[in-house]
């Protein structure tokens, strides 16, 4: 089940884009020119997160201050704009956004490290830019961040979770 809340996040906030990837959302990436994109936006259904004070009061915009990216999180969870329901960890591509797949170790051999082709269970990678991804020992890392960031369970996230990383 794909998590229902959309995004695009502007260019000041790149790292919030990574990470509502690494939580499984919809997050578009890139720069906010028009009062108009802002409302094409908006009719979609996508919630449009900007640093740009020019935009803070539009319909469907999140203003959130440049600070950390931690901070950023824990203001998108309060709002309700992200729930602990609808993660899916590590089920889009990092770089581009696309939903990822799974495919069979054989297909991911040559294209990672030998190590992990003959360690990691499982392998899937990205549709689109041919991004290759495996669970790894920084998943649980990203996994404990996100739980002090939001107080939320890591057992809870994963019952949902894609086991990728890369």
């Amino acid at each position: 089940m794909e998590p229902r809340a959309r995004f695009f996040v502007d260019r000041m906030l790149g790292k919030m884009a990574k990470w509502l990837r690494i939580l499984g959302y919809d997050a578009r990436y890139g720069s906010i020119e028009t009062a108009t994109q802002i409302e094409i936006l908006h009719r979609e259904g996508t919630i449009v997160v900007t640093a740009n004070t020019r935009w803070r009061h539009f319909p469907g915009v999140f203003f959130c201050e440049p600070t950390r990216v931690d901070e950023q999180c824990r203001k998108l969870a309060a709002a309700g704009l992200i729930r602990q329901e609808e993660v899916r960890l590590f089920s889009r591509c990092l770089r581009c956004n696309r939903p990822l797949e799974e495919i069979p170790k054989e297909e991911a051999v040559g294209r990672v490290p030998d190590y992990v082709a003959a360690t990691a269970p499982s392998f899937c990678r990205c549709p689109s830019c041919g991004r290759v991804y495996w669970p790894g020992s920084h998943w649980d890392k990203m996994r404990e961040r996100f739980r002090r960031i939001t107080g939320w369970s890591p057992k809870d996230m994963d019952e949902r979770r894609t086991e990728w990383a890369e």
